[in-house]
């Protein structure tokens, strides 16, 4: 069987239970299961697939179909053009995270251009995989000391390899149930932490969604963590700092009055790829 009958066949297949990015996700899969690139691939369409491949292929499809994330599948995710490893024990990188990133970058230079600071301090709260983290470094460079935290101990073995992986080095990290182990204070502190509410968490987990339930679970109305980090940030911040944080939507009035009520200035919203209200931030007074 030729790669390219099979690729239309599991996509087939994939878009009439997930009907999003079919081709995309049989692609990706059969790449990771040939071991090609996506330009490779795409030049062998009619070559004939090996059957041990194609039989690993067609389990990884089946468990696609099932609902299993192709991030999981593969061991890795793309996120701000680098590719990070991501297993059952982190959340996987979403698009609309990258606004985050945007945001923060901006923001940095801003810093390091008006008060001449070389190199600021930025806080990665609830890293995960350590996307935002390592981007942040590899974008900025010698002009930020990043470091990162999270509650989950099985996170920093996958902070770790990332960081090798993409770095070639490590980066600070703290094994914290949010500022419970964070000592230092920081110009930037930035958080893409759990804000989704109970029951949208609940039919997940009642489905069988294989992400970490603490990196979805954000309380009966998804702002327990967003409500903390507000109150306890500014004890974190350095004079003038940035809190700069992910949430839905529909909590960015809420938010920004938190953030009014616990003494922060100068509040800004921004909108993701599709001009959904997604990061917000605001400078300590």
């Amino acid at each position: 069987m030729k790669i390219k009958e099979v690729l239309m066949q599991a996509s087939y297949k994939i878009s009439k239970r997930w009907a999003e990015t079919p081709l995309l996700d049989a692609q990706v899969m059969l790449q990771k299961a040939i071991g090609m690139t996506k330009e490779m691939l795409i030049a062998s369409y009619n070559c004939d697939i090996q059957e041990n491949i194609l039989e690993n292929f067609n389990m990884m499809v089946e468990k696609r179909i099932s609902g299993y994330p192709v991030a999981y599948l593969t061991g890795e995710k793309e996120f701000f053009g680098r590719v990070f490893f991501v297993n059952e024990n982190t959340l996987i990188p979403r698009r609309d995270t990258e606004t985050l990133v945007e945001t923060v970058l901006e923001e940095s230079e801003k810093i390091i251009k008006e008060n001449g600071l070389l190199p600021i301090k930025i806080l990665d709260l609830c890293t995960g995989s350590g996307c935002i983290a390592i981007t942040l470094k590899s974008e900025l460079g010698e002009k930020a000391s990043v470091e990162a935290s999270d509650i989950l101990t099985e996170t920093e073995h996958i902070f770790n390899k990332n960081c090798e992986n993409i770095l070639g080095k490590k980066l600070s990290f703290y094994k914290s149930d949010l500022f419970n182990s964070i000592k230092n204070s920081y110009h930037i502190i930035v958080s893409n932490p759990p804000y989704l509410e109970n029951r949208h968490v609940n039919e997940m987990v009642s489905n069988n969604w294989p992400e970490p339930e603490i990196s979805l679970r954000g309380g009966n109305d998804g702002l327990d963590l967003i409500r903390e980090i507000i109150e306890t940030s500014a004890k974190h911040l350095k004079k003038g700092g940035l809190l700069c944080m992910e949430a839905d939507p529909s909590q960015m009035h809420i938010i920004r009055e938190l953030l009014i009520k616990n003494n922060f200035k100068y509040i800004l919203i921004k909108k993701d790829m599709s001009q959904r209200e997604r990061v917000i931030n605001g400078w300590k007074k």
